[in-house]
């Protein structure tokens, strides 16, 4: 049993070894603090630079502190200093000369001896006389400052970041609406055709109304940069175009003698012999129905032997034809087939009688297509290719009406007056030297001698200033043309010509005679040579 006064030295004991362990936690948090921070900062590096997220979260920002906080309780816990530690380091600080740790150590003696307790007893009157357990101070480590780092870190990046989103979201707004009226012309295009195709019942222009609605979301999903956005848009629009073009050209198919070479070669075998009388007979559509069927069938019978016959005997036919004349552009392409599913191993022999039999079927379909609808498909791919071309150019509408939207000038003959208004009567004559106030002519800031500074040649310079008095615009009124782009059904018609023929002198010798700035020159012949009737 502890006497009272070994209670005086054991209750100094435990309020220092309190304070002892706040301070080491204290310690341990810090450096756990540190830890966590480099691991939120890197953290926040993937996220910026590899996931393209914000770097701080601050769900994973709370689990960290918690784990950082648990271990440095654990830490603490587990560097608990017992009562003989903490007497050392009182004895040390205090200058005791080791009362502290004699009274703990004769108190704790198994054997009673008069000279321990004489001895405890005045290491309690020691411990009574000061206070000891304030030589323990609880402080903020030194190295809590080094906390800053991880998070001006942190926070600089945060900063960062969301400037450069907010920036790159501007630039795709911006981008998204540099090419949104393109896509919706776009969108607009594809349903167009894609109600074109229905009434036709052609399977191309399906096709294209689906490209034509890639196209669109495509080209928004791509808007992610204003300077590029753009180019985007040409590259966009010149792929729709060459596909419309190549649709345009009309499909290469197989020759009467190629038919006739295949025809024989399907009929060396039992399965494709119904396949070969109708090639035979010209009805390609039926061939294809047929060598289907029979494909099919070899198929569901795993039967690969008869198909791969029936591939080596195709390929025979065509090397053999290969010898006697040039092969059609379609019968090349049937021959590449043959050598690929040939040259595959384990591949499937039967692609080359599928890609034969969609061949025919394609052949079919263009001829029923010449006889009904054809003429309707190839104006509607006329159209689209002249809207596309507007598109890319910049100008005209995609949509093809034959009727003017409200607000737009129709087709027809109309006078315009270049000269100075004059309410009083005849108009006043207009002033060359000054801009007309027309679309361009904000740039007309008047002649020059040349675009390279002033002439050297003052002869030259005299008869030119002659030849460009006699111009001088007078008093009347012009005649102005407004015609219809090409993203309409009109046609260029005769009349159109002999207007073009009768109207072209005259407006080339006023070209001549007129005092035109420079800079507009190039704009003028731009504009006769587009309006040039085509031969």
């Amino acid at each position: 049993m502890k006497t009272p006064a070994i209670e005086d030295v054991l209750r100094p004991l435990r309020v220092a070894r309190r304070r002892l362990g706040v301070q080491f936690f204290l310690v341990a948090l810090v450096k756990a603090g540190l830890l966590a921070g480099a691991g939120l900062l890197i953290f926040g590096a993937v996220n910026r630079w590899l996931l393209e997220r914000l770097p701080w979260n601050a769900q994973v920002t709370g689990y960290v502190i918690v784990a950082a906080v648990l271990l440095a309780l654990l830490v603490t816990l587990a560097r608990r200093r017992d009562l003989v530690e903490t007497a050392g380091v009182l004895d040390r600080l205090g200058g005791t000369h080791d009362r502290f740790l004699t009274a703990l150590t004769f108190y704790s003696a198994a054997e009673a001896d008069p000279m321990h307790e004489l001895a405890v007893q005045e290491c309690t009157r020691f411990v009574r006389a000061g206070k000891f357990s304030g030589l323990i101070r609880i402080r903020m480590p030194r190295q809590v400052v080094y906390l800053l780092v991880p998070v001006l870190a942190i926070a600089l990046l945060q900063w960062e970041t969301q400037h450069t989103f907010a920036v790159r979201e501007a630039d795709k707004i911006a981008a998204r609406a540099a090419v949104e009226d393109t896509a919706k012309r776009l969108e607009q295009l594809a349903k167009e055709t894609a109600k074109a195709s229905e009434e036709n019942k052609a399977d191309a222009l399906k096709k294209l109304a689906e490209q034509l609605q890639k196209g669109a979301e495509q080209l928004r999903a791509n808007a992610t940069n204003p300077e590029e956005a753009g180019k985007s848009k040409l590259r966009e629009l010149s792929a729709l175009e060459q596909m419309v073009q190549d649709m345009q050209k009309s499909p290469a198919g197989l020759t009467p003698e190629e038919q006739q070479a295949l025809a024989k070669a399907l009929e060396q075998n039992e399965a494709t012999k119904e396949a070969a009388k109708s090639l035979a007979a010209g009805d390609q559509a039926k061939a294809a129905e047929e060598l289907e069927k029979e494909m099919q069938k070899l198929a569901e019978q795993k039967d690969g032997a008869t198909s791969e016959e029936i591939r080596k005997q195709l390929e025979d036919a065509v090397k053999q034809l290969a010898q006697q004349k040039q092969l059609s552009e379609a019968m090349q392409k049937l021959a590449q087939q043959l050598k690929e599913s040939g040259a595959k191993q384990g591949g499937n022999s039967s692609e080359a009688a599928k890609a034969l039999a969609q061949m025919l079927r394609q052949m079919a379909q263009g001829k029923s297509g010449q006889q009904s609808g054809g003429q309707q498909s190839e104006q509607r791919l006329q159209n689209l290719l002249a809207a596309l071309q507007n598109m890319k150019a910049g100008e005209g509408q995609s949509q093809e009406s034959k009727e003017p939207q409200s607000g737009q000038p129709g087709a027809g003959v109309k006078m315009q007056s270049f000269a100075e208004s004059n309410p009083d009567g005849v108009p006043n004559p207009g002033d060359p030297n000054l801009p007309s106030g027309h679309p361009g002519g904000e740039h007309d800031l008047g002649t020059t001698d040349s675009v390279f500074g002033k002439d050297q040649n003052a002869a030259g310079k005299e008869g030119e200033k002659k030849l460009l008095s006699a111009g001088r615009m007078g008093d009347g009124e012009s005649m102005q043309q407004s015609l219809q782009s090409a993203g309409d059904h009109s046609k260029s018609n005769r009349g159109y010509k002999k207007l073009y023929e009768a109207m072209a002198p005259a407006a080339e010798d006023a070209v001549l005679q007129e005092n035109i700035p420079l800079g507009s020159r190039f704009f003028i012949k731009r504009y006769f040579e587009s309006i040039r009737p085509k031969e």
